[in-house]
């Protein structure tokens, strides 16, 4: 019995083997055919930023894989080696391996950070190396490496960097002792989703000839994105910017944004008209100016001579140019007028809260005197009439004064005669 028990048993191990044997050849005859059927996968990769810093991207890549075999393949050991077109490694990707059922497809989704050191990055290659394993009959399991490389491209970020939202605005709004003072604030709005820097921030304001009146230069600073850079304005301008016709004020810069190692910058401006206000409304003033006019006649051997003294009082705190003076006296008959004489003044500075005094004398004629009335020897009145401009140093515009004083002519007893009122 026992020699029947082992020759049963050596039965059924022969078997077996024969049976592994045939099973073996089945499978090896099976994975011969497979491999002569078997097709590369089809791999597609798309790489898309997410989000940017002056050193490098985050980018997410999407691989999609197509599997056009009859039998299920496993992917294994999945790594994807970037690098730009000057062959400059900038990250890499590995992902978790799966299955890709037959004639079907899978994506694989992965997040690296790319570092470029300056290096382009519109032009990635992707170096793609794994192990694709074929299992037959679910008992014996072949694995074929794999590797194939994609381009993908990247747009450029810098080239949609968008000129920045810019307000701006300029008001004349004192006179101090130096020139017009002017202020305002310049606001600079980054619209891009990359941060921006602005550097070479000014305001410069020209008339309408161009002709250069002053420049305010401002500290720039980084933008974060939809963020706002707001400079306060505060300048001074000369005091013949009021002589202007009209202050164009521009604004300029340059932004610049660095994305992944790469710089592009560009140039902003924005223009606007500036108001100019009348002087005279930004003069700060105590009171109204005082003027004092007095006539002293003498009679001469040549003819009459007036001795005439003028006084002007500037109540601003401003100092003030006073020019062209011209005094004239008229004798008046009844309604009629006659000039006897003229004379030119002297400039003279007006210096806050005092007063300035000038002086002048206009002889005249006697025949003139006399004989130029209407009809009567002696006038009615003689009228004494100062005219200037008051105006801020250098300024061509200026604010014209008359002063016109009525004395009775009682030069005969060489009196002095104070006007009866002023015009």
């Amino acid at each position: 019995m026992p020699n029947a028990r082992c020759r049963t048993m050596r039965k059924i191990f022969v078997i077996l083997l024969v049976v592994f044997f045939m099973i073996n050849i089945v499978a090896a005859a099976f994975l011969f055919v497979d491999l002569q059927v078997f097709k590369a996968p089809i791999i597609n990769v798309e790489l898309d930023p997410l989000t940017f810093s002056p050193d490098n991207l985050v980018v997410q890549a999407t691989i999609h894989i197509t599997n056009p075999n009859p039998f299920t393949v496993a992917v294994k050991n999945f790594k994807i080696i970037s690098s730009t077109r000057d062959g400059h490694e900038v990250g890499q990707f590995y992902i978790s391996g799966d299955t890709v059922p037959a004639n079907g497809n899978k994506t694989f989704i992965a997040q690296d950070t790319l570092g470029f050191a300056g290096h382009a990055y519109t032009q990635i290659k992707n170096k793609i190396t794994t192990d694709i394993s074929i299992s037959i009959l679910g008992i014996i399991t072949k694995t074929i490496p794999f590797e194939m490389t994609v381009d993908a491209s990247l747009a450029n970020v810098t080239d949609t960097l968008a000129v920045p939202s810019i307000h701006l605005q300029v008001n004349l709004d004192n006179i101090i002792q130096d020139g017009v003072h002017f202020s305002g604030d310049v606001e600079v709005f980054n619209p891009n989703h990359f941060a921006l820097i602005v550097e070479n921030l000014s305001v410069q304001l020209k008339n309408e000839d161009n002709v250069n009146l002053g420049v305010v230069h401002l500290e720039g600073g980084t933008l974060d994105p939809a963020g706002m850079l707001n400079r306060p304005l505060n300048g001074t301008l000369l005091f013949t910017a009021l002589d202007a016709r009209s202050i164009n004020a521009t604004v300029g810069g340059v932004v610049g944004a660095t994305v992944a190692g790469i710089t592009k910058t560009l140039p902003f401006s924005l223009n606007v008209q500036v108001g100019i206000p009348d002087f005279r409304t930004l003069l700060e003033m105590d009171g109204p100016f005082m003027f004092n006019l007095t006539g002293n006649f003498k009679v001469r051997l040549r003819g009459i001579v007036c001795f005439i003294d003028f006084s002007i009082y500037n109540p601003s705190k401003i100092p003030l140019d006073a020019r062209d003076f011209v005094c004239s006296i008229y004798r008046l008959d009844r309604n009629t007028s006659q000039l006897l004489g003229r004379q030119n003044m002297s400039p003279c500075t007006l210096e806050p809260k005092q007063e300035e005094c000038l002086s002048v004398s206009i002889t005249i004629p006697y025949r003139r005197f006399l004989f130029s009335g209407a009809g009567q020897i002696l006038p009615d009145w003689l009228i004494l009439t100062i005219n200037c401009n008051i105006s801020l140093s250098g300024m061509t515009r200026s604010l014209p004064i008359q002063i016109t004083g009525y004395l009775q002519p009682h030069f005969i007893f060489n009196a002095t005669a104070i006007p009866s009122r002023y015009g």
